[in-house]
């Protein structure tokens, strides 16, 4: 019985060692290698230069214990990377209502050249208060139609970036 448990513990570190290996090998590395194929973690000056060349992203929150929900807004990004996206009553503000923690990614693709980049910030939402809405230049205005008149904001505890060569 000893030596079966023993064999258990070996065969369980040589599996978690082959996928150690395997998670380095995907690992985005800090380096431009310029090889086709090769993915690299984009700094954070560099992901929130990125954040602010697109207008809609997704909205990542928990709607339930049992519910993740992902949605698409329109938003302006500042200098510190938070993001400030209108909403109506809903999930979206509940969220935000409870200073969830929440995601929002943004991205851009070439399926043809298999090439690209995504920044993804994470951090809490927060519903701006009146005198933040009137004191705001850069509010987000509404693509989709009926009434948005909450800015929610995502204060930002990480940023994160990576571009597919």
């Amino acid at each position: 019985m000893p030596s079966r448990a023993l064999d258990n513990a070996r065969l369980a570190a040589d599996l978690l060692a082959v996928s150690n290996a395997e998670r380095l090998a995907l690992a985005p590395t800090e380096a431009d290698t310029g090889e086709p194929g090769s993915l690299r973690r984009l700094p954070r000056d560099e992901c929130i230069r990125l954040l602010a060349t697109r207008r809609v992203g997704r909205f990542a929150h928990v709607v339930s214990a049992r519910a993740l929900d992902v949605v698409p807004v329109n938003y302006v990004s500042r200098a510190d990377g938070s993001v400030l996206f209108r909403s109506g009553p809903g999930p979206k503000l509940s969220a935000a209502d409870r200073r969830d923690v929440v995601a929002f990614e943004v991205d851009a693709i070439d399926e043809e050249r298999m090439t690209g980049w995504s920044v993804l910030v994470t951090g809490r939402a927060r519903k701006l208060r009146d005198e933040e809405v009137r004191d705001a230049a850069d509010l987000p205005r509404p693509w989709a139609s009926g009434p948005r008149n909450h800015i929610v904001l995502i204060q930002p505890t990480r940023i994160e970036g990576r571009e597919l060569i």
